[in-house]
């Protein structure tokens, strides 16, 4: 049996994720291949289903702090990542940091915004394979620490993380966000940074496909 040093020497390389796959409970056997290959390190998953998007992200939060993991990897169901992204996005020792992936109807971007005088502009440009700050990222493939859940006030008395609002006609139409925008904004109002690791590519599918290499017909494997 192994010692008690080793087992935290183990789960410090190896730190404790929850990987939550927001689903319709359809999956391509694409994404299903994808999954498969995706290595979780001294970790689980759970699908989340059956719910709005900001209710299914805040389960996620609260599963994650009641079952006393340390990092939260929100995995959507049309987004494939490199079978090694959780492990190279731990290693970077952030609170909030994502994988990259393009959107999925033009203009063809990676799902990452910054802010600037006129409104959040889409980032076209970036260094390959580096950390890059940004302002808000979707949430497809996004890992968080469990320190960051812990420190956000609630956003509301209905959610605490994340909340959809895009459909607030009491807000401007500069403050309705998706959820994951809204958990962006929050959290950099209270001194948290978000990055991206440009160095995972990741794909989104759908009936087409985007990633680095443009737009294409989701191929039929037979």
């Amino acid at each position: 049996m192994a010692g008690s040093w080793e087992i935290l020497a183990y789960e410090k390389q190896n730190p404790r994720v929850l990987v939550a796959i927001l689903t319709r409970e359809i999956v391509s056997s694409t994404w299903a291949m994808g999954f498969k290959n995706l290595m979780i390190p001294n970790g689980t998953y759970t699908f989340l289903s059956g719910m709005p998007f900001d209710h299914a992200r805040n389960t996620g939060c609260q599963k994650l702090l009641e079952m006393g993991w340390e990092y939260l990897f929100f995995l959507d169901d049309d987004v494939i990542c490199p079978p090694d992204t959780i492990t190279r996005l731990v290693s970077h020792n952030l609170p909030i940091v994502s994988g990259l992936y393009y959107r999925r109807m033009p203009p063809l971007t990676p799902v990452m915004l910054r802010k600037s005088p006129q409104g959040p502009q889409w980032v076209t440009e970036y260094p390959q394979n580096s950390l890059v700050e940004v302002d808000y990222v979707g949430s497809g493939c996004l890992l968080i620490h469990r320190s960051a859940l812990e420190a956000l006030p609630p956003l509301s008395n209905r959610c605490r993380w994340f909340q959809w609002q895009c459909d607030r006609v009491d807000l401007e139409m500069n403050e309705r966000t998706s959820e994951d925008f809204t958990f962006m904004q929050h959290a950099q109002k209270h001194g948290f940074k978000i990055f991206v690791d440009t160095g995972i590519q990741c794909r989104h599918i759908g009936l087409s496909e985007s990633s680095v290499e443009g737009f294409k017909p989701l191929e039929l494997k037979i």
